[in-house]
């Protein structure tokens, strides 16, 4: 006699549950996926934070006295024709120089101090300060004029007073600042060391040490390409602090990386030349003091020099050449 009741239910895959289940490799390969897939979006969203940066950097205390704060206002000062002062006969070179003499005594007021360029942090501060960048150019050609002059007139000396006082100017006028005052102050500071390099032989020994002493003071509060870059980036930051503008300086950062290294490689090369120089006058002070040249950096240290400079290209400590 066959019972009575309800017959056993069976259960079968449809075609589509037959494809949705899983293979334990299948498993595996999307557990792996969604590994990757969080990774990338943690990366993601800490790039934008990074990029955001909505904590701008702080704000550095300016000197007091600020050397800067003269450069400016002399350079507005120079007479507009000093570019030509290579062309001016003995008379015009004097007539001009005479007529710069307030704006280099205002310019030399600066160099005795700390310097550091005041940064403000808005647009219309580029324009501004672009007009006190050539005038700052002006004003170098005006220390260039006056140390043609001494030349002109047999004071080896003075001239060279002249023209480290050109060289220290691109250094300290850049201190601080952003890119565009470091490409200024890297083309004022090769119009000083060129214009010496050949008269140091013609020096005395006071002067050459003096003048050794003035360009080691200058080098040791001089800031790198790189720092001049991250004082770039800092402006940049305070003054669009928006998520646009960091999205578009992540993606320039390959050009700007290039660019970077290129503008570096320069920026090495004269600080080498710079102090190269400084090592050349130090050796020529030595060797009229003593009757023979030095035969190592331990005869400057530290009766020329502080200490022994350091190669920016090197990174080693500089050596003498014969």
């Amino acid at each position: 006699m066959e019972s009575v009741g309800p017959k056993p239910v069976r259960f079968e895959l449809t075609p589509q549950l037959r494809r949705s289940t899983f293979t334990p490799m299948e498993h595996k390969r999307k557990n792996i996926l969604l590994v990757v897939v969080s990774i990338v979006a943690i990366l993601v969203i800490g790039a934008t934070f990074a990029l955001w940066n909505p904590t701008p950097p702080p704000v550095v205390t300016m000197p007091v006295p600020n050397g800067y704060a003269a450069f400016a206002p002399a350079g507005a000062m120079v007479q507009r024709r000093t570019w030509d002062f290579s062309k001016m006969d003995e008379l015009q070179l004097r007539f001009l120089v005479d007529a710069n003499s307030n704006a280099l005594q205002m310019a030399r007021a600066g160099l005795a101090e700390k310097s550091r360029v005041p940064i403000e942090f808005s647009l219309p501060y580029v324009s501004a300060h672009m007009q006190d960048l050539s005038q700052l150019k002006m004003l170098a050609q005006a220390f260039l004029a006056e140390g043609h002059l001494a030349e002109l007139e047999k004071r080896t000396n003075d001239a060279a007073q002249s023209y480290v006082d050109a060289t220290r100017l691109g250094i300290y006028c850049r201190q601080g600042g952003n890119v565009m005052d470091g490409l200024i102050g890297l083309s004022i500071e090769p119009m000083g060391t060129l214009s010496l390099q050949n008269g140091v032989p013609n020096l005395d020994a006071r002067t050459s040490a003096e003048l050794a002493r003035k360009l080691e003071t200058a080098a040791s509060d001089e800031e790198s390409w790189a720092q001049i870059r991250e004082n770039e980036n800092t402006w940049s930051r305070r003054t669009f602090p928006g998520l646009q503008y960091r999205v578009a300086a992540f993606f320039r950062r390959k050009a700007t990386k290039a660019e970077d290294a290129k503008m570096e490689k320069k920026f090495n090369a004269q600080q080498n030349r710079t102090r190269r120089l400084m090592l050349d006058l130090a050796a020529h002070a030595y060797q009229l003091d003593k009757g023979h040249r030095p035969t190592n950096l331990a005869d400057l240290v530290p009766a020329y020099l502080k200490t022994a400079p350091i190669d920016p290209l090197t990174g080693k400590e500089m050596t003498l050449t014969p």
